[in-house]
C-alpha cells in the first residue's frame, strides 16, 4: 500500500459508481485535481484522473476507498506533473499519433490550460527565451526543479550549437549616447519593454556578456572603447553573420534579436587610433548601427543610423525627454532622519566644526 503525493486513476466510465465531482470537492487532502473522458480512442470510453495532494502522502488503498474502485486502478505518476498533465488531453510527444482532446474537455479546480501552456515552454525556443525558461522551471514544484533545469540547460546548448551552425542571422542594433543622468538607460529599458522582449544589462566591463541567459536582447550599458576590442565588438554586432562572443569561462552565442549600447561617448569618437590606419573598418562599424539614438537633457533624437564618418545620419524624429519630469514627481525620499529620532529617542545637532 504505497503513500503518494500524485496519483493517476484510470478506470472505465461505467465502473465508476461515485458522483466524481462531489468526491473530488468532498475530501481536502486532494488539493488540485483534474479529469477527462477518453471516448474517442479505439477503446472503451473511461476516465483519466489527477490527484495532486500537496506536501501530503496519501495512501492509495484509501483513495480506492474513496472513489469506491479496486487498488489497482491508481497509477503512480512517472516523470513531472505537467507531462501528466499533458498525457490528459494525449500532448505528450509520444501520444502525437493518438486523438488529440481539447484542453476544453478536462474539468479541473485550477487553470489547466494555463498549466499546460506553461509545460510547453521548455525546449520551445522559437517563442520563448532560456531566461523565459529559466523563470518557469522555478516555479515548479522542489521534486521537478532539478530535473527540468538538467534538461534545460542540454537543450540551450544544443540550441546554441544549432544557433552557430547557421552563417545567417537578423539582429538590430541601437547605440544611445548622451550625458550621465539623461536617461540613456531609461530609454533603452522602455524601448526593449514595449517590444516584449526580454533583456538583460551588461555589468562588467571585463565580461560584458557574464550575465546573459539567452534573453531576446541585451543591454551594453555605459560601454566605451577600451571595454571590448575592436574586432570583438565588429563580430558582436554583425548583423548578417552568426557568430560566438567572448565570456570568461566560455564564450557564449547571442541568440537574440536586439543589441542596445549606451554611451556617454558618441561612436565617432570611439577607435581615434584607428581613424588613419584602418579607416574602412570603422566604416563596417558604423554600417553595423541600425540606429542612432542622441539623448540631451531636454530631448530624445532619433536617427536612421550613421553615416561613413559615425555622424548621425539624415534628420532626427526629435522627441521630448521625460526624464526630468519623471525626476520632479518621483517619491520624497525616506527620512532616515526621523527613523533615527525614533530609534535613540534623541536628536542631538551639532555643526561639522563641533565634530573636528
Amino acid at each position: 500500500m504505497p503513500t503518494l503525493r500524485q496519483m493517476e486513476i484510470v478506470t472505465d466510465v461505467d465502473k465508476l459508481n461515485v458522483d466524481l465531482q462531489a468526491t473530488l470537492m468532498k475530501y481536502r487532502t486532494i488539493k488540485q485535481w483534474a479529469y477527462i473522458v477518453h471516448d474517442k480512442d479505439d477503446t472503451r470510453a473511461h476516465y483519466h484522473i489527477y490527484l495532486n495532494f500537496g506536501a501530503s502522502s496519501v495512501d492509495t488503498a484509501l483513495v480506492a476507498s474513496w472513489f469506491q474502485i479496486p487498488e489497482s486502478f491508481i497509477n503512480k505518476v512517472k516523470g513531472r506533473k505537467t507531462d501528466m498533465l499533458l498525457y490528459l488531453t494525449h500532448g505528450n510527444d509520444s501520444q502525437k499519433n493518438k486523438h488529440q482532446y481539447s484542453p476544453k474537455e478536462v474539468i479541473a479546480n485550477f487553470d489547466f490550460e494555463t498549466e499546460i501552456t506553461n509545460a510547453s515552454i521548455i525546449g520551445d525556443f522559437q517563442n520563448f527565451s532560456y531566461a523565459e525558461m529559466l523563470q518557469y522551471a522555478n516555479t515548479l514544484p522542489v521534486s521537478e526543479k532539478v530535473k527540468t533545469l538538467t534538461q534545460l540547460e542540454k537543450l540551450y546548448r544544443l540550441e546554441c550549437h544549432c544557433q552557430a551552425l547557421n552563417p545567417h542571422r537578423d539582429i538590430q542594433v541601437m547605440f544611445i549616447s548622451g550625458k550621465a543622468g539623461t536617461g540613456k538607460t531609461y530609454y533603452a529599458k522602455k524601448l526593449l519593454e514595449s517590444m516584449k522582449y526580454d533583456y538583460c544589462i551588461s555589468s562588467s566591463s571585463n565580461d560584458i556578456f557574464q550575465d546573459y541567459k539567452g534573453q531576446r536582447a541585451i543591454i551594453l550599458d555605459d560601454l566605451r572603447d577600451n571595454d571590448i576590442e575592436f574586432a570583438e565588438l565588429l563580430k558582436m554586432i554583425d548583423n548578417n553573420t552568426q557568430s560566438s562572443v567572448y565570456s570568461r569561462f566560455q564564450n557564449k552565442v547571442f541568440v537574440g534579436k536586439m543589441i542596445v549600447i549606451t554611451s556617454s561617448v558618441p561612436i565617432k569618437f570611439w577607435y581615434r587610433d584607428m581613424v588613419y590606419n584602418r579607416r574602412e573598418d570603422l566604416v563596417q562599424l558604423y554600417r553595423r548601427i541600425s540606429s542612432c539614438v542622441i539623448v540631451t537633457e531636454t530631448e530624445v533624437r532619433l536617427y536612421e543610423g550613421l553615416s561613413e564618418d559615425g555622424s548621425p545620419l539624415g534628420l532626427p524624429t526629435v522627441y521630448e525627454n521625460e526624464i526630468p519630469k519623471l525626476k520632479r514627481e518621483q517619491k520624497q525620499k525616506f527620512d532616515f532622519k526621523s527613523a533615527f529620532d525614533t530609534l535613540f529617542g534623541v536628536t542631538d545637532v551639532r555643526s561639522d566644526e563641533d565634530l573636528e
